[in-house]
């Protein structure tokens, strides 16, 4: 079963499609329900939690709301889940045959509830405690899993219309107090060497090769030709979480405006970018051609045009065109000012001397 996100329309989701990309911190945020669609809603909907030297237990409290106007019977309930291997940001619930003690990440065996289900009476909000046990036993890195909450359909004396097929879940990330390694690497970064347009949209695709999961961080910018700045953003703001031994896909968006008439030449895409825990960030470029159809597009058809007249018309249309540009230019030349003659200054007679 997989679980993926639809972003601004609710924490409720179906076990038989499971439509939430829960494991992602940015995306799971307890978003209110929608009548006639879906019964409870829950926050919050994801919990990071990193455990002290010694520490051997910890407690999560979720506040949950009945979203309809008759009373519901919600069952409580943990389950491990992986990343999919179908759907970027995604996560799929381990199915039948599933062993906790030959997973490194399971945590649902640590999970327990108060009571194995809760009332809610119509739009009652209720808190409810989940205790974390016996987490010294626990492999040393990231621990990851689901606490559901399912309501049921026909308990007790009133009956709803809620199908018993609905659930909302709350995810629960947990990191050692020691042992955990973090190593992320750029699995993909796609450019291509020439395009038609600057790079709005960039994908990157990272690797945790370590035993606990992980945010990427850093920055992406791009350089025009002459090594200005044109755009940088920050990566990953939401913190968006890569699990252990898998690789996923983010978007990255830069920010362009007013670049009709950017100029054509080489750009520069520069990655860094580091786990959460890196003390330093690694940097990787990529340069491409950008061709400006806005500018290029004109200056071809221009060239086209000359080359046909020019096959259409000779060397007249040669001669034609090379006689026209030697007018404009004479008559555009300045006129370099012709000296004067030095003006010769008249000599005095000499006077003669009678002895």
């Amino acid at each position: 079963m997989i679980l993926r996100w639809r972003s601004g329309i609710s924490a409720v989701l179906s076990l038989t499609c499971l439509g939430l990309g829960l494991w992602l911190p940015d995306s799971v945020l307890a978003a209110p329900t929608m009548p006639g669609n879906n019964a409870i809603s829950i926050e919050p909907s994801s919990t990071n939690i990193t455990l002290s030297p010694g520490e051997s237990s910890t407690t999560i409290t979720t506040r949950i709301t009945n979203e309809t106007s008759t009373p519901l019977h919600v069952g409580l309930s943990a389950r491990d889940f992986s990343a999919s291997q179908v759907q970027a940001g995604a996560i799929q619930f381990y199915g039948v045959g599933y062993n906790p003690n030959t997973n490194p990440h399971a945590l649902q065996t640590s999970i327990d509830f108060p009571a194995p289900y809760i009332q809610l009476a119509p739009k009652e909000t209720q808190k409810v405690t989940v205790s974390l046990n016996n987490l010294s036993k626990l492999a040393a890195g990231g621990h990851y899993g689901a606490i559901l909450f399912s309501p049921q359909a026909g308990v007790g004396p009133a009956t709803t219309n809620v199908s018993i097929n609905s659930s909302v879940a709350s995810l629960v990330f947990l990191s050692t107090a020691s042992g955990g390694v973090q190593s992320l690497n750029l699995a993909s970064f796609p450019v291509g060497m020439a395009r038609l347009s600057l790079p709005k949209n960039t994908y990157l695709a990272f690797r945790n090769s370590g035993n606990t999961q992980t945010a990427p961080q850093g920055q992406l910018t791009l350089y025009s030709p002459n090594g200005s700045i044109v755009s940088t953003t920050v990566l990953n703001p939401g913190e968006g979480l890569v699990l252990p031994g898998t690789a996923r896909l983010f978007t990255v968006q830069l920010t362009l405006r007013n670049l009709r008439f950017a100029r054509p030449g080489i750009y520069r895409l520069e990655l860094e970018y580091r786990s959460q825990t890196g003390t330093s960030f690694s940097v990787v470029n990529k340069r491409f051609l950008y061709i400006n159809p806005t500018i290029v597009i004109p200056v071809i058809a221009a060239l086209i045009l000359i080359i046909a007249l020019l096959r259409r018309y000779g060397s007249d249309m040669g001669d034609a065109i090379l006689s026209t540009f030697k007018r404009f230019k004479r008559i555009f030349k300045k006129k370099q000012p012709v000296p004067e003659p030095p003006v010769e200054k008249p000599k005095k007679p000499r006077r003669l001397i009678q002895g």
